[in-house]
C-alpha cells in the first residue's frame, strides 16, 4: 500500500515538471539592464541595451550591485496583435552567476530576487528602473541557480488586464530585494509562454507549496493505511 502511495505521489510530482516541456511561446521580451548612482532609489545609465553601453552585450537583464549602484533587469513585450490567453508566464534563462563587469561585480550574490510588472512603451528607458508596479509577480532565491536554469512566473492576470488596457506594452523588472550584498546576477532570453518551463529549484513561490502539499497529502494516506 506504500508503494502505490509513494508511485502516485511521484507520478502527480512527474505531471507538475510535465508541463515545462510542452510550453509555447507567445512573444519574445525587449531585455535591457538599469543602473542607479549611489541613490539607489532611480536609475541614471544602462548596463546593457541596444547601444552597447561599456561594451556590455544588448539583451540581458543585470540584477544585483555594482560598487555603490544598484542594477535592476527590464524586459518589455509589444502586445500589439496578442490576445487573452488562458494562462501566460514570464520566462527566463539565467545567463550568468555573476554582472557584467568583468573583475569587478563578476560573481554572484545569495539572496532574493523580486519580479514585478510596469507599464511599458517598448523602448529601453532608464526611467524603467524606477516606474511605479502594476502588480507584483513573485520572488525567488538565488541559492543553488546555475547558469542554463529557466524560471517561470505566472502573469496571467497582468497579461490579461493589459490588454483590456489596450496597454501597447508590459514590463517586467527584476530587482535585488533588498540590495543590501555585493555581486549580480544577470539572466536572458525573456519570453512570454504559455505554461511553466521552470526547470530546477529555487522556483517561483506557490510551487514549493504545492510539491509540499502532494508530498504530504501521499505521507498521510500512507500514515492512515499503515
Amino acid at each position: 500500500m506504500y508503494s502505490k502511495t509513494l508511485a502516485g505521489t511521484c507520478a502527480a510530482l512527474a505531471f507538475v515538471f510535465a508541463g515545462a516541456a510542452q510550453a509555447a511561446t507567445i512573444t519574445d521580451g525587449f531585455t535591457f539592464s538599469v543602473a542607479s548612482g549611489s541613490d539607489t532609489s532611480f536609475g541614471t545609465h544602462f548596463h546593457s541595451n541596444t547601444g552597447g553601453s561599456f561594451g556590455n552585450p544588448a539583451g540581458k537583464a543585470e540584477v544585483g550591485r555594482f560598487s555603490s549602484e544598484g542594477v535592476r533587469g527590464l524586459s518589455e513585450y509589444n502586445l500589439t496583435g496578442l490576445s487573452a490567453a488562458s494562462s501566460a508566464f514570464v520566462t527566463f534563462n539565467v545567463f550568468k552567476a555573476g554582472g557584467l563587469f568583468t573583475g569587478t561585480n563578476d560573481f554572484p550574490f545569495t539572496g532574493t530576487i523580486k519580479v514585478d510588472g510596469y507599464a511599458g512603451n517598448n523602448l529601453e528607458d532608464i526611467s524603467d528602473y524606477e516606474a511605479p508596479s502594476i502588480g507584483a509577480v513573485g520572488t525567488f532565491s538565488t541559492s543553488g541557480l546555475a547558469v542554463g536554469d529557466i524560471l517561470s512566473f505566472d502573469i496571467t492576470a497582468l497579461f490579461n488586464a493589459a490588454l483590456t488596457n489596450g496597454d501597447i506594452s508590459l514590463g517586467m523588472r527584476l530587482m535585488a530585494d533588498p540590495l543590501n550584498e555585493s555581486g549580480a546576477w544577470t539572466f536572458e532570453n525573456f519570453r512570454l509562454t504559455t505554461d511553466n518551463q521552470t526547470s530546477v529549484v529555487p522556483v517561483p513561490a506557490g510551487l514549493p507549496l504545492m510539491l509540499t502539499g502532494l508530498v504530504m497529502l501521499g505521507y498521510r494516506s500512507f500514515r492512515r493505511r499503515a
